[in-house]
């Protein structure tokens, strides 16, 4: 437990101390062989699909675990460092708190063009109308479902099955993203990638709007958690918008009939600005700060018993 926690703190610090890597962007690389990939492989099919994804996360997991077997067997320290390397490569808390404040700077300026181009950098899209109330709110939403792929999931699959864990999360994410099935050219080649995020991010999706609840407003996140997790079509953003927005006091949950959700989709206690981002990247922090936390409280406990016994 105590190896585990000091290799995440050293990932997060080393986020911290130099969040643009240098320069290396190995999931760019990525982005671009899985293209590759499906420029072959889409016929059309699921099995085409699943074939895709197998050819695009073994070798890469293969290799890291390869890797990581070598460098334990040469020294501890050595696979200590290359854990901490691994994982500081998958979580990515620094971008997502900048690129969030300039989304907030922008809105708090007018820059709607410039708070929309950073949104896009964010979640990889913009929305259709550019106003401050739509880029807030969309702002928002890719924070706290982002707090989840980019923080709590990584660290979540390190810690039950190490450095394999994180990258092949993080694999999970970039082909959903690619191939999800959002569009026709992906109806069917994208289910495997789609249903491969969903199972990798369900567990850790739960956790992390548990915990939004917990740093927010417990009550009003289980209410909306319970009411209108519904409202979301994906099984993973669902708990974790309904709690965020609930813990930060921004949705009614009312409960309602099911065919009342869609119309009420938009209904907000209050209106999203620049404020509530910023809020959104607060309540991320918190939960990122309780789990380490709780890591060094249970490491203290097994330590104490240690010297005790």
């Amino acid at each position: 437990m105590s190896e585990i926690l000091i290799i995440v703190l050293l990932a997060i610090l080393l986020d911290h101390l130099i969040p643009d890597r240098h320069g290396f962007k190995p999931f760019v690389w990525y982005r671009d062989w899985a293209e590759s990939i499906e420029e072959r492989f889409n016929g059309g099919k699921r099995t085409h699909g699943i074939g895709a994804v197998i050819l695009a996360t073994f070798p890469i997991v293969a290799g890291v675990f390869l890797i990581h077997y070598i460098l334990g067997e040469l020294g501890w320290i050595l696979r200590i460092a290359f854990d901490v390397v691994v994982l500081y490569l998958c979580v990515d808390v620094h971008r997502l708190s900048k690129t969030a404040a300039g989304i907030s700077s922008a809105l708090e300026s007018g820059e709607l063009g410039e708070a929309d181009e950073k949104l896009r950098e964010l979640t990889g899209k913009g929305v259709s109308e550019k106003g401050d109330t739509s880029i807030a709110r969309a702002a928002v939403e890719g924070v706290l479902k982002q707090g989840n792929s980019l923080i709590v999931s990584p660290i979540f699959w390190f810690i039950l099955l190490g450095p394999v864990g994180a990258v092949l999360q993080r694999l999970s994410c970039i082909l959903d993203s690619l191939w999800g099935h959002r569009y026709e050219r992906f109806a069917e080649f994208g289910w495997a990638a789609a249903r491969f995020d969903d199972l990798m991010g369900w567990v850790p999706a739960r956790i992390t709007a548990l915990s939004y609840a917990l740093m927010g407003s417990f009550e009003d996140a289980l209410h909306c958690w319970r009411k209108r997790v519904g409202v979301w079509s994906d099984i993973n953003s669902g708990p974790l918008l309904a709690s965020g927005f609930g813990a930060m006091h921004m949705q009614i949950c009312e409960a309602a009939d099911e065919g009342e959700y869609e119309e009420r989709l938009s209904d907000l206690t209050v209106v999203p600005d620049a404020g509530h981002v910023q809020r959104a990247v607060a309540l991320v922090w918190r939960v990122l700060l309780l789990w380490l936390a709780v890591g060094i409280l249970m490491t203290g406990a097994h330590l104490i018993g240690f010297i005790s016994g």
